[in-house]
């Protein structure tokens, strides 16, 4: 018993201090791109959440500034309502000025997960049932003696447990005037910490693999 308990105790502390690992899978550049450097770009978080889309343009665009691009978070053009629609998200690079457009969209989530048996500990209520009547009142201190004594069994259940979450995020930019793919990475990250935590990390590594083909 004293070793399941340190077993369990030790898998708990891995779970709370476990840290997110985000790196760049791969990237592709279309070779016959013509040469290019996009110094305004449109940033579109691909997402159902509103708020997921906002916090994540806002941080992709951010992060563009600050190595001297510009960059618009696309809905302040199109609105915070969910997913743009095509017409919406045409009409706003045309009104952005942009001459390219990053999207980027959650592709996929995995979790690896392990059953593992434990103890769960139920509450059974009281071996009185006189006490739990509310006008029930013991007429003395001693009343109260053996009249409820409140008791717990420990059922033996299965718990699943989540050892670790994989997100797939893929990140592409496309050329304004053509809507022609240019470049696309895929980024991995193991236990993400957050949607801000994430987005910042996911466009630091687009944004050096970009600046590496020569676009921004």
């Amino acid at each position: 018993m004293k070793n399941s308990t340190l077993m369990l105790l030790a898998l708990l502390l891995f779970m709370l201090t476990g840290c997110a690992s985000v790196s760049m899978v791969n990237s592709w550049k279309d070779p016959a791109a013509p040469a290019k450097q996009y110094r305004k770009l449109l940033v579109v978080g691909l997402a159902d959440k509103s708020q997921t889309r906002q916090v994540f343009e806002e941080v992709f665009a951010s992060e563009l500034i600050k190595k001297g691009v510009s960059a618009i978070p696309s809905y302040t053009l199109t609105g915070s309502e969910g997913k743009p629609t095509r017409a919406r998200l045409e009409q706003a690079v045309k009104n952005s000025g942009a001459d390219g457009v990053i999207t980027t969209r959650l592709v996929k989530v995995k979790k690896d997960k392990d059953v593992r048996t434990g103890f769960i500990m139920t509450d059974r209520g009281y071996t009185n049932d006189s006490f739990l009547d509310p006008v029930f009142v013991p007429a003395d201190l001693f009343g109260f003696y053996g009249a409820a004594v409140s008791y717990e069994t420990f059922d033996h259940q299965s718990v699943e447990v989540t050892m670790s979450t994989v997100a797939t995020i893929e990140t592409n930019l496309f050329d304004a005037g053509t809507g022609r793919l240019i470049w696309s990475g895929t980024t991995s990250a193991l236990n993400p910490d957050g949607i801000i935590t994430l987005s910042g990390e996911v466009a630091d590594l687009a944004l050096k693999s970009l600046t590496r083909d020569g676009l921004i």
